[in-house]
């Protein structure tokens, strides 16, 4: 809901927001050194990448690892002011934020040439994913945003892992009640080393997808590159266990940022959220959710927005005009 069409409209936030789930990490892969933390990370556009953050110096860098733009191996850095929120401000991408979580999440941004200019879009990182299916073996919630042929759009729906390395999905529907009324899919995951997972679909390379393993709900990231007619398209995957929405994950002071290169700062208290913050300027924006809608673990917004908010502090929201935010929990 951090949406672009109006300060005053109460923003298309999944709840004004809807949240992921991420916790604690498990596994290999990330790490850190003297120069920083290396987080493995998926933007939006549909890119995979490293992302350095040293929260001593102050600094940051990138390295694009995997693109659809023609941008393998281009790199970014530079500077981070440490806010009173505990975020950070990078130096060259205005109005984003960098958030780094105790258990191994970051939320950032990157600006660069992602289509026909320059763009900013969310990521979001993982400094140790997981190396093993059975740790993330499971059933999922996902929002999904992708682009194909300079057409964007968004979804929801439901997937599962099986520890022996397969998965199926279906979008609009909940693949844990049994049955799949939406359009269906399957295939299987082959490891690439470090935490990072080809998913196939038959003979199709559709993405590559990293793990987050906790004991209260884990996450799972998929960076989409798959270009074929009614394919997923070229994008992000975010899934969330799913588990019950309560309280205890919702509630609390959530960043956020937009398809659309927007940022905000929101407050989310039982079934109400609060836009407080859009791109640096002071607002007041209430709105309502409706939580474990249309089934367990999401949650659909007064504007129609469905999205999921879980574990310890992951937000992804579908909204209703087909776009998309991502963000994490500040406290």
């Amino acid at each position: 809901m951090i949406a672009t069409s109006s300060i005053r409209r109460p923003l298309r936030w999944l709840l004004a927001a809807g949240i992921a789930a991420l916790l604690a990490s498990c596994g290999g892969g990330g790490g850190s050194d003297a120069s920083g933390t290396k987080f493995t990370s998926v933007a939006m556009a549909g890119e995979l990448l490293d992302y350095t953050i040293d929260t001593t110096h102050l600094t940051y860098s990138y390295t694009i690892t995997e693109s659809q733009f023609g941008l393998n191996g281009k790199t970014g850095s530079g500077t981070l002011v440490r806010n009173a929120d505990g975020s950070y401000s990078p130096s060259g991408v205005p109005n984003a934020r960098v958030v780094v979580l105790p258990n191994g999440l970051l939320l950032g941004a990157v600006r660069e040439s992602f289509g026909a200019s320059v763009v900013t879009v969310p990521i979001v990182g993982l400094s140790n994913p997981v190396t093993t299916l059975a740790a993330i073996a499971g059933d999922y919630n996902y929002i999904h945003r992708n682009c194909l042929l300079a057409v964007c759009g968004a979804s929801h729906g439901t997937f599962q892992i099986s520890a022996a390395g397969t998965w199926t999905s279906c979008r609009s529907g909940n693949v844990a009640a049994g049955i799949c009324a939406g359009a269906s899919a399957s295939g299987t995951l082959v490891s690439l080393g470090n935490g990072r997972w080809q998913v196939m679909d038959g003979s199709t390379n559709i993405g590559t997808a990293l793990g987050f393993a906790s004991s209260g709900q884990n996450v799972i990231l998929l960076d989409l590159k798959d270009v074929r007619p009614g394919g997923f398209g070229v994008g992000m995957l975010v899934g969330g266990q799913q588990t019950a929405m309560t309280t205890a994950q919702t509630d609390g002071t959530w960043i956020a940022g937009t398809s659309t290169g927007h940022w905000g700062v929101f407050t989310s208290s039982g079934t109400t959220i609060t836009v407080t913050l859009l791109d640096g300027i002071a607002v007041n924006l209430p709105t309502t959710f409706a939580p474990n809608s249309p089934w367990t673990g999401l949650a659909t917004t007064a504007a129609g927005g469905v999205g999921f908010l879980a574990g310890a502090g992951v937000y992804v929201l579908e909204t209703a005009g087909g776009g998309a935010e991502l963000g994490i929990r500040l406290r």
